[in-house]
């Protein structure tokens, strides 16, 4: 793995939603791997906190404020990734969040609109501008969106609890057609970038474990962040001609 990385020794990763969990153990893993990693967040001292114990490292860590489902924080973000470093050769699309709030609640619109914007919306903006710098520089480049077991079907029920899985799933699946209408896009715009959806099962740290109250939940095994973050470095590490488009991930004894 480490032989495999050299291409991307100096290259530019920026990392959605970075401060904890996935995305901070994504984050972590490309800059130890030699890359120029920008993690963004909606607050920089989380991103900070993560530099302390990265010493003598092959790559660097810098923490960047954004919002991702702010059409105006995500430019601002990006153009100063191009103005720093000249541009994006990796986008991991890991930024989103999670609500208990079911369809039916009252009061409930703006949680809802919190997830598309976050979930869907921040994913399709940051994609757009890590495209445009790849395209405008030639850089076969790579997008990595972190989906979800959720994107590819809905958790059933156990009659007479409250059901777990309100938007988050139809969110989730949106960003697996999302996944295959960019692909499709690429290939029209006759580009070499590659793009991929890496669903994980449950994880340590990962919104859902940490929001919901459902026992199950609790009592089922569950992977750990770094694992994801090593499947990301097997997906941008595969021959020029091969592109993993789908990877799902579950830790052992798993049963969602």
């Amino acid at each position: 793995m480490e032989e495999s990385m050299k291409r991307w020794e100096g290259k530019v990763a920026v990392v959605t939603g970075a401060s904890q969990g996935i995305g901070a153990a994504v984050a972590v893993t490309l800059a130890k791997h030699g890359m120029i990693v920008c993690a963004l967040a909606k607050r920089k001292d989380k991103i900070e906190s993560l530099r302390v114990g990265l010493i003598k490292i092959k790559g660097q860590l810098n923490a960047v404020e954004c919002d991702i489902a702010n059409e105006q924080s995500v430019q601002t973000a990006f153009t100063w990734v191009e103005k720093t470093f000249g541009g994006v050769d990796l986008l991991v699309n890991n930024g989103g969040v999670y609500t208990k709030a079911l369809f039916t609640d009252e009061n409930n619109s703006r949680e809802l609109k919190n997830i598309i914007d976050n979930e869907i919306l921040g994913n399709i903006l940051c994609s757009r501008q890590a495209i445009k710098s790849m395209k405008t520089r030639d850089v076969n480049g790579h997008i990595v969106n972190i989906n979800s077991i959720f994107g590819h079907k809905v958790n059933q029920a156990v009659p007479g609890n409250k059901p777990m899985n309100s938007l988050y799933p139809p969110a989730k699946h949106a960003i697996s057609a999302v996944t295959e209408c960019i692909r499709q896009e690429l290939l029209y715009l006759q580009t070499q970038i590659k793009i991929t959806s890496i669903s994980p099962g449950l994880c340590e740290q990962d919104i859902i474990t940490s929001c919901t109250d459902n026992e199950l939940v609790g009592l089922m095994p569950k992977m750990k962040p770094d694992d994801v973050a090593n499947s990301v470095i097997y997906c941008i590490t595969l021959p020029d001609t091969i592109n993993v488009h789908e990877l799902v991930l579950k830790p052992i004894g798993e049963f969602v």
